[in-house]
Order: C-alpha cells, then structure tokens, then sequence
C-alpha cells in the first residue's frame, strides 16, 4: 500500500515507505523531538539556578551595605553612602567642579563635594570654609588651594571614612573627635597622608609636592614612603616628594628671612641672582610669585638684568603672621 508523501519536522517521507515501518520511524522521531526538548528545559532551569545560588553565596563586604551588595549584582560597584563635604562660605573666586556630573562654575554656599574627584578651587586672594557631615569638622581653605575628595568609605562599625586631597596649596582643619572607632579623616598631599581622628592642624602642599604640617591641638599621623611620625599639639614636621616624614620639632612661628645678593658678569652678559634663608616651614613669596624652599628653607631666584631696583619678598608662617621685605637689587 502506498501512502501519499507528509513532511514531519523538515522531514519527508515517501510514500513507497511500508506502513510498519513508517510506524516505528515516527515513533524515534518523535522520542527524539521529546528529548530534545526535555534538555533544552533541563538546561535553562540549570543555568537559572546556578546564577541564583551563585549571587546568594557571594560574600558581602563589612564596607558594602544590602544595597550596594544589589548594585554591584546589576552592574556597579561604586559604594554609595550619604557622606558629603558642603561648602558654608565663599569670598572672591572659588570655582566648583564636579566631573561626574560634567559641571564647572562659581562655587556656592550650599554646594556639596559628594562623588570621588569631586573638589573646589580657591585663587588668588579669596577664601572658602567648608564643613564635613554629620558636625565632623569645619575646613578652612585659603587661597590658591584646591580640595577634591578622593573617596568616602564606612568603616565596619558603622564609622564613617573620609579621604580628601589636596594637591596645592594650604588649609586649616578643626575636626571634633569621633564617636566611632572606625572614624577617620584623612588629608592626602603630593607628598604623605596626614590621619586625624579629632584635632586641630594646618596643612601645606608645596608647589614642589613637599608638605608642612603643624598641629595646633590634638595629634596627626603624618605617613609616607612607609613610617608614619605622630605629630602632637605644638609641634611640626615636613615631608619632602620622595622622602619619609620628617621628626616633629616645636613650632616656631617666625617669619624672619636673611638673604644674598649674587650679580655676575660674563660673555652673554650680566646675571643677578637672590638667595634666600627662611624657616624651612614657611611660605616665601617674591613679588607674588610663591618659591620653592629645600629642607633648610632656602631658595635661589633668577632675576633679570637689568632688574627693578627693589622686589617684594612676603613671608607667612604656618599659622598666618605674615612679614613683607623690601629687598634693594641694584
């Protein structure tokens, strides 16, 4: 008996095909179709259930709450916490910049410094506080200086970490002293990391990437290139681009400056040079351009001949007594 041609999943099967044994062929054919389906659930349910036990037992970090655990499983692992830097006052040019958010403008009060690099920057002759979260402390950032936030973190128990930057520059800090253990503020600069937990100091990024530090109150750990010195209340220390922190010596807020006059004469012509010896702790300013001291506070100064018959030499200390020095050239 003939039997007209069918098609069964692609398949065709002629009609000169005998009728038992086309029987048994649709029966492996559709064994095989039921089979097939049965893995290709199988495998899915598998796959679905691995990923699901997978995320279940991935550990979570004493730094990650719940919810930063979720957003790490979707994609991100920036650990949000609600920790801020505000800015409370603004005198003269203080810019904001927050490049997460791709804006550049006039700082504001009420501006906040929330998100790693976000930072302020003050020039010439202006000025800027700023206030940590939650009453930490208030910071006090004089001209020419740039604050950005590295990073804030929470601590296992609870405390908050805040990291912050200051790559030029100087700023007073008064920060209260911290509930939490885990509770830290730390400053860094081109040159160390200055770690406090409740006091009061002033810190100083050099132009050469040196840094001064000087505690008015409380103790700062001052690290680099692997020692830390503590630093206590009345003391001082610096630390050179390279080096390890210096040993704390009392402070010593003296703004008196010696210098040498050096002129010489040559083939190409006349050179004027001014060498001068401060506090190494000091900031030196010749005719408003800030110098680069050495480890024992001295500075050599090109000037042009002929130069102007007097340049200004302005000297501050640390904690702000400033002295001005009218220095005959010619």
């Amino acid at each position: 008996m003939l039997i007209s041609t069918r098609r069964i999943r692609g398949i065709n099967l002629a009609s000169s095909v005998p009728t038992q044994e086309r029987s048994v062929y649709l029966k492996y054919l559709a064994g095989r179709i039921l089979t097939q389906r049965f893995l290709e659930q199988f495998f899915v349910l598998a796959t679905t259930s691995l990923v699901a036990n997978l995320w279940l037992l991935t550990p979570i970090s004493p730094y990650q709450t719940p919810q930063s655990q979720v957003a790490k499983a979707q994609g991100s692992f920036q650990i949000r916490t609600n920790q801020w830097v505000r800015v409370d006052n603004v005198t003269g040019n203080v810019v904001y910049r927050s490049p997460n958010n791709r804006l550049t403008r006039t700082a504001r009060v009420g501006d906040r410094l929330q998100n790693a690099n976000d930072e302020i920057s003050v020039g010439t002759g202006s000025s800027a506080t700023l206030s940590v979260d939650t009453g930490v402390g208030t910071i006090y950032v004089a001209e020419n200086t740039t604050i950005r936030v590295n990073s804030f973190r929470i601590a296992a128990d609870n405390g908050r970490i805040t990291n912050l930057l200051i790559p030029r520059g100087k700023a007073r800090l008064q920060i209260r002293r911290f509930t939490n253990r885990g509770s830290q503020l730390n400053i860094r600069t081109p040159s160390g990391i200055s770690g406090v937990r409740g006091t009061e100091f002033v810190v100083i990024a050099r132009l050469n990437g040196n840094t001064v530090l000087t505690t008015l109150e409380g103790n700062v750990a001052s690290s680099a290139q692997n020692r830390t010195e503590m630093v206590r209340s009345g003391f001082q220390n610096l630390t050179v681009l390279g080096q390890p922190p210096s040993k704390p010596v009392p402070i010593q807020d003296d703004p008196s400056f010696r210098y040498v006059i050096e002129k010489q004469s040559s083939i190409a012509g006349r050179s004027i040079s001014l060498i001068g010896y401060t506090n190494p702790f000091n900031t030196v300013k010749v005719d408003g351009l800030e110098q680069s001291l050495d480890r024992n506070g001295k500075f050599l100064l090109q000037l042009p001949a002929p130069s102007n018959l007097r340049v200004n030499v302005q000297v501050e200390t640390p904690q702000g007594k400033v002295q001005n020095y009218e220095i005959p050239i010619l």
